[in-house]
């Protein structure tokens, strides 16, 4: 009697270990284009460690994400950077391309990254 008590406390012990999500990297690829970043727009939730590989299909194109602590980091010209912080902070971040990268530029138009925190 007491195996097999202990036998189901240990199968349900496993079972409902088994189906913990433990907090994972999330892991990122974002397109560098003169008309924007595909995709536009990410969503994380709070305190995950995120990671971004920025890929240039073109040009050099330019990231500050100062709230998360990274400064003016240039994509070059057809190659990639990838760029890693934790999302300490809820809300919605919107970052410009920050290195000339074509006429919109002077019109307002710069391609813009969102990233959405979630609490």
């Amino acid at each position: 009697m007491q195996k097999a008590l202990y036998m189901t406390v240990v199968c349900a012990m496993m079972f409902f270990f088994s189906h913990i999500t433990l907090a994972q990297d999330v892991s990122f690829e974002i397109k560098a284009a003169k008309d924007g970043f595909t995709p536009s727009s990410i969503t994380v939730p709070k305190g995950q460690k995120v990671s971004i590989k920025f890929i240039s299909v073109d040009v050099e194109h330019g990231i500050h994400m100062d709230e998360f602590g990274l400064k003016n980091t240039i994509i070059p010209e057809r190659d990639s950077v990838t760029l890693e912080f934790t999302a300490d902070k809820a809300g919605a971040f919107s970052f410009p391309c920050t290195k000339f990268c074509s006429w919109r530029h002077l019109l307002g138009m710069r391609p813009r990254l969102e990233v959405k925190i979630t609490e």
